[in-house]
């Protein structure tokens, strides 16, 4: 199931890499059988530091929608 998992995740980066510089996917899945309770599947390819500050811009944004939210 894993290495299906990790084929199709990494079959979506060759397709998106052939157009955007770097991209990174993240991808989860419920599975009540396995002991956590979740299958986690995560990859990237490109420039690891855009990557990282993409990621950590959304974040931030998403810290700031959420808190601007809770307060109306």
């Amino acid at each position: 199931m894993m290495d299906d998992d990790l084929s199709r995740v990494q079959d979506s980066l060759n397709i998106l890499s052939e157009h955007f510089d770097s991209v990174h996917i993240f991808a989860t899945r419920h599975e009540p059988e396995i002991e956590d309770g979740t299958v986690s599947v995560n990859r990237g390819v490109g420039n690891w530091y855009a990557r990282y500050g993409q990621i950590s811009e959304w974040m931030v944004k998403q810290d700031e929608f959420n808190r601007i939210n809770c307060r109306e």
